[in-house]
C-alpha cells in the first residue's frame, strides 16, 4: 500500500505516535509511530532513533495475535513500516485499564504491597487518563456501584477484556520463559461497541525473564523465581539506563513477538 504522506492531515499527535486521516476511507485512520520515549507523565523525554520501527513491529505482532484470538480491537493491518491502519473511533474512553499479575512499580509504594507478590486472581485498576493529575485511580467499589446501580456495563466489559487479553499474552510470553508482570491498555467506542485501541508495545507492559527453569509460581511471592534485572520494558528508561540499553531491550521484545505468528 502506497501512502502519500504529504496529502494526509494530522488528526491528533501524542507522545509516541501521530494519527492521520485516510482520504481513501473515512472509516479508518493511519497510526504513525515516532522515535520519542517519555516517562513520568511526559516530564522525562528523549528520542531514540529506530524506536518507532521497533514499536511498530511489536504493536503489529501483538494486535495480529490478539485478533486471531478473537479479541475485538481497532487494528486492521500494517501496510508500511511505522504505519498501521486502524478503525476510526467514534469516541475515546479517557481511561487506562491496568491488569497486574506481580506487584512492582507504583502499587508497591501506594498499596504498601511487597514487591513480587503474585496476584491470583489477577487484579484490575482503572485510571483517569490525565498527565497533569498523574492518572488518578478510580475507586473500585464505586465502579462496582455504577455497574450495578447505573447499568454502566462498559466498565465491567473493559475489566473483562483486559483480563482475557492479559491471559492470552501471559501464555504467549511464557513460551519464551518470560513473565508478563502487568499491562496498561486503552479502549474506545466504535459502532456503539467498546473496542481495544491505541498501541501495545514495550511501554505498555512490564516483562521479566524467569530466573531459572521451571519456576514455582504457586508461591505468594515469586520475586526469587524471576529476574527483574533482565526486564524487557520501559522501566529500563524510567530507571535511567543508557538509551542504547533501552533500545536493545525493546529490540528483544520485537524479536520475541515476531514469533507470535507461530502460536
Amino acid at each position: 500500500m502506497k501512502i502519500n504522506i504529504q496529502s494526509l492531515k494530522i488528526i491528533i499527535e501524542g507522545k509516541t505516535k501521530r494519527i492521520y486521516n485516510n482520504p481513501d476511507d473515512e472509516t479508518t485512520v493511519f497510526m504513525h509511530f515516532k522515535d520519542d520515549i517519555t516517562a513520568g507523565d511526559g516530564v522525562k523525554h528523549d528520542v531514540i532513533e529506530g524506536k518507532a520501527l521497533i514499536d511498530w513491529k511489536v504493536n503489529r505482532d501483538i494486535f495480529e495475535f490478539l485478533n486471531r484470538k478473537g479479541v475485538q480491537t481497532h487494528y486492521l493491518n500494517s501496510p508500511k513500516e511505522r504505519w498501521s491502519v486502524i478503525k476510526k473511533l467514534d469516541q475515546k474512553i479517557n481511561l487506562e485499564v491496568v491488569t497486574r499479575r506481580v506487584a512492582t512499580g507504583s502499587i508497591v509504594k501506594w498499596g504498601k504491597i511487597k514487591e513480587g507478590t503474585r496476584f491470583f486472581p489477577l487484579i484490575h485498576q482503572l485510571h483517569y487518563k490525565d498527565d497533569f493529575l498523574h492518572d488518578p485511580m478510580l475507586d473500585d467499589d464505586y465502579i462496582d456501584y455504577v455497574v450495578e446501580q447505573k447499568g454502566a456495563t462498559e466498565y465491567e466489559y473493559m475489566r473483562g477484556e483486559n483480563h482475557q487479553t492479559f491471559l492470552f499474552l501471559e501464555e504467549a510470553f511464557s513460551k519464551f520463559n518470560l513473565q508478563l508482570i502487568d499491562i496498561k491498555l486503552e479502549y474506545g467506542i466504535i459502532d456503539k461497541r467498546v473496542i481495544l485501541i491505541d498501541e501495545i508495545s514495550g511501554g505498555s507492559f512490564r516483562l521479566w525473564p524467569y530466573a531459572h527453569d521451571n519456576p514455582n509460581f504457586g508461591q505468594a511471592n515469586v520475586l526469587k523465581e524471576l529476574n527483574p534485572d533482565g526486564r524487557l520494558d520501559k522501566d529500563t528508561y524510567r530507571m535511567g539506563d543508557d538509551l542504547k540499553k533501552v533500545k536493545s531491550r525493546f529490540e528483544e521484545i520485537a524479536n520475541i513477538t515476531a514469533k507470535f505468528k507461530n502460536l
